[in-house]
């Protein structure tokens, strides 16, 4: 349930309870005054009958008033309608209680009343019934008139509600649309909210939050290019001297030392380059040649060349139409990474209608390692095996060139697939699996 129909139904609630609880009170006190009237009234009469019954006529006959019941020592006389639904404990109170006036609503009755009675010394009890029927009618269309207004109180309360509920949701969803944008990377996005309730103080909360944020990606862009541009710098700087070492290092004699010269120089010439590619794609800088080829060749060759004992299943002819330099560059380096880091058996599949090329090995896998195995620099661990930890980042920013995507996972060992773009197909034969050793 959204905030805005639980505001709303709050507020209708609350709207019915208090137009309820106004109408019942006021219900309750109209019925307690009429009550009270008609008790008084009962009580007047009562009064009146009895200084009546004092006079006896000539003979001793005793005059009874309209709408009054005499009980005396000699009998009852009067109305017959007082006497029928005159209360029991009614007459005990006034048999009891000489000299007082009693008065007893009855109404539940079928024709309910209010009587009144008192005890006349030597005379007996006089009784009088003062009619609630008109009451009761007026009571009656008092709260009908008062369930009307606490329901129209209710649709009232509840169309309030939905009002109130609606500019907050409108308001809070405002406050979600920014947070979104935020998330999506407009960073210049701002809420400037007017007011000074709560509401408010969270949009000025968010601007600041965004304002904060935006500065601290801009100074981290500007660190991430000024190192960027100092590792290119540092890169361009070393290629020169460190060409000229590799071409003198190749003048030494294979002794021992003149080797391990040789070696070490060629290893920093490829990570000088190594260097500068990545620099190279993190920038932006390259773009694909596109150029139409025999996938399967390709990837024969370089499986032939730099993992020979990987068990190639590939289609029987797959031309596409891509950078084949730029694919090489990825295949090269996964292929490596596999014989670096993985185990034997190796494969390299290839699956023409979902256009992947897949680099599976039998070893322990990324493991946590998984998560940053695509970043510059990153390696599992020093001793794992020799490298840079450039090969990776080259294989997906190489891949995002050629508009296709690197994903990397764990499946009883190290899983490097490389999905290449659909636009890339040109022509493919009808698919026939064949395993060997390349």
């Amino acid at each position: 349930m959204s905030l805005r129909v639980r505001l709303a139904l709050a507020i209708a609630i609350i709207s019915a309870l208090v137009a309820g609880g106004i109408s019942l009170a006021v219900y309750e006190r109209s019925v307690s005054d009429r009550v009270n009237r008609a008790r008084d009234t009962a009580a007047r009469q009562v009064r009146t009958a009895a200084s009546i019954v004092r006079l006896r006529l000539p003979g001793g006959a005793m005059v009874t008033p309209a709408g009054s019941y005499v009980v005396t020592n000699n009998g009852a006389v009067g109305d017959a309608l007082v006497a029928a639904g005159l209360p029991a404990h009614l007459r005990v109170r006034v048999a009891t209680t000489p000299g007082r006036v009693f008065t007893d609503p009855d109404l539940d009755a079928e024709s309910p009343a209010v009587y009144a009675g008192t005890m006349l010394p030597s005379i007996g009890s006089v009784f009088v019934r003062q009619s609630f029927v008109a009451d009761e009618q007026e009571l009656s269309a008092l709260r009908d008139a008062l369930i009307r207004l606490t329901a129209g109180a209710t649709v009232l309360g509840a169309l309030l509600g939905v009002l109130v509920a609606s500019a907050l949701s409108r308001r809070l969803r405002r406050s979600v649309t920014l947070a979104r944008r935020l998330a999506a990377g407009d960073l210049e996005a701002r809420l400037n909210p007017r007011g000074r309730d709560e509401i408010a103080a969270l949009g000025h909360a968010l601007d600041d939050m965004a304002e904060a944020l935006g500065a601290t990606i801009r100074e981290l862009d500007d660190a991430a290019e000024r190192e960027r541009s100092f590792s290119a710098d540092v890169a361009h700087e070393l290629r020169t001297p460190i060409t000229g070492l590799v071409a003198a290092s190749a003048l030494l004699e294979d002794t021992p030392e003149g080797v391990m010269v040789k070696e070490r120089a060629r290893a920093l010439a490829y990570l000088i380059e190594e260097l500068l590619e990545v620099m190279r794609l993190g920038a932006g800088a390259e773009t694909a040649l596109a150029e139409q080829f025999d996938l399967l060749r390709l990837v024969s060759d370089v499986v032939r060349e730099r993992l020979p004992d990987a068990q190639l299943v590939v289609p029987e002819s797959l031309r596409i139409e891509s950078d084949a330099r730029r694919l090489q560059r990825v295949l090269v380096n996964l292929l490596d990474n596999a014989r670096r880091h993985g185990r034997a058996p190796f494969f390299v599949v290839v699956d023409a209608q979902a256009l992947t090329i897949t680099v599976r090995d039998s070893g322990p896998g990324f493991g946590l390692f998984l998560e940053r195995a695509g970043e510059r620099f990153a390696m599992a661990s020093r001793t794992r095996g020799g490298g840079t930890g450039l090969g990776l980042a080259i294989a997906e920013g190489q891949s995002r060139v050629l508009g296709g995507e690197l994903v990397l996972r764990d499946d009883g060992g190290a899983v490097a697939m490389l999905r290449l773009p659909p636009t890339a197909r040109v022509v493919v034969d009808v698919q026939v699996p064949a395993g060997g050793s390349a």
